[in-house]
């Protein structure tokens, strides 16, 4: 499958942040790519101890989601999903990642391909890990396999 278009990117793609337990996205994913992190406030790549870099899930969902102050507003949103274990505080789930993974495995995928429908929704809080942070959200997901098609003009021999 193609990737996305960087004009779709500029004319109106944007990252996906819950507010509040029971927000939920949903859409076709456009993009799937693992990327490394960055440092919050100054950007800069990060390693962990070791010096290997510290990767996320990066993906890019196409959602029917529509920002009126975006001019040519095209839906996709960008979702940064990273790992981690954590004790929940209010409500149920893990980091996005792990929901992620957990709800491919669920529909019986191996992989996260372009084409597939994904739904994350934000379903609990962790407990605050270091004093003056928020909490981490805790995600669960639903993963439904892209079906693969012919064209019926590749049925036929010119």
């Amino acid at each position: 499958m193609s990737g996305l278009n960087i004009s779709d990117l500029e004319s109106g793609g944007k990252s996906w942040t819950p507010e509040e337990i029971g927000d939920k996205i949903s859409g076709k994913i456009a993009l799937v790519e693992r990327r490394q992190q960055r440092d919050f406030t100054s950007g800069e790549p990060l390693n962990w101890d070791d010096g290997s870099p510290r990767l996320l899930t990066y993906i890019e969902l196409q959602t029917d989601l529509r920002d009126p102050e975006i001019e040519d507003d095209q839906g996709i949103r960008a979702l940064y999903a990273k790992g981690g274990n954590y004790d929940v505080a209010e409500g149920k789930g893990q980091a996005m990642e792990k929901a992620i993974v957990a709800a491919v495995k669920a529909a019986g995928a191996k992989s996260i391909d372009e084409g597939a429908k994904l739904t994350v929704a934000q379903t609990g809080k962790a407990k605050a890990t270091v004093r003056g942070y928020q909490p981490a959200r805790l995600y669960t997901a639903k993963y439904e396999a892209p079906t693969a098609s012919v064209d019926v003009d590749d049925l036929f021999d010119d």
